[in-house]
């Protein structure tokens, strides 16, 4: 009951929130694990490749995001992201308010689970309020392939969009990661992305959002000061809508106090 009434209040907060701050859905995948009392400052990015006048060539997305894990299972991050569409200049887009709620004690279960929400704004009038929640699933397996370790997380998400121009659709946004434990420094994988611009109404698989393609993380750690991570990876447009390519990027910094 504890955990209910954080979330509502948290989500209430959010909700009162953005009709403060301005927000953009950012193009990355969220993992379940919290980190108790560490602050941690992340940038994303992401460009997409098509033919020049096709409407979706050189898109372009830049959110950066602080947050912190104010208990074990709790975490918070407010983000802003600059973006532009093709064709546009870049612009501040949105603002977001986001939590992290760790259901499941790390490797107690068979997988990792937690509960996200996001409630953003857009910086434009003519954008409505939007609210991003859903599970984020982590599972580890040892000896997986080939004898090494490997890591899968997906992020099965909704968004609403409430208020002022609030259109009736719900989208569903998927993104699955999975990734060799190689080494800290280097765990190659691949990435998939979905975007269901409608889950009531999905349509023609042609119609819809896919991505596929591979990305390489890693992790160097440097105490007291800290660790530093990263992640890179070049997906591939599976349908007619999406994108031929589309280059995206991480860099995080994370500091336990």
């Amino acid at each position: 009951m504890r955990l209910i009434r954080i979330i509502a209040l948290s989500v209430m907060f959010g909700c009162a929130a953005v009709f403060t701050w301005p927000v953009q859905a950012e193009f990355k995948l969220r993992y379940p694990i919290v980190e108790f009392r560490e602050l941690e400052i992340e940038h994303n990015g992401s460009v997409t490749f098509d033919k020049r006048n096709s409407g979706k060539n050189n898109s372009q997305s830049y959110p950066t995001e602080v947050e912190f894990g104010f208990l074990p299972w709790w975490k918070i991050g407010l983000e802003t992201n600059i973006e532009a569409q093709p064709g546009q200049n870049i612009h501040y887009e949105a603002t977001a308010l986001e939590n992290y709620f760790q259901l499941t004690p790390q490797g107690k279960y068979w997988a990792d689970v937690a509960f996200f929400t996001e409630v953003e704004r857009p910086s434009s009038r003519n954008g409505a309020n939007s609210i991003t929640f859903g599970p984020l699933i982590q599972k580890e397996a040892p000896g997986l392939l080939f004898g090494l370790d490997t890591l899968h997380t997906v992020n099965l998400l909704l968004e609403r969009e409430v208020g002022h121009n609030a259109e009736a659709s719900t989208p569903m946004r998927v993104a699955w990661q999975s990734r060799a434990r190689l080494h800290p420094l280097f765990e190659p994988g691949f990435e998939y992305y979905a975007d269901v611009g409608d889950i009531a109404a999905p349509g023609k698989l042609a119609d819809q959002q896919h991505r596929i393609g591979p990305i390489v993380a890693g992790l160097y750690a440097f105490p007291p000061y800290g660790k530093l991570k990263y992640e890179m990876g070049y997906l591939f447009g599976l349908t007619r809508t999406t994108e031929n390519g589309a280059m995206r990027w991480r860099l995080e910094y994370e500091l336990a106090f």
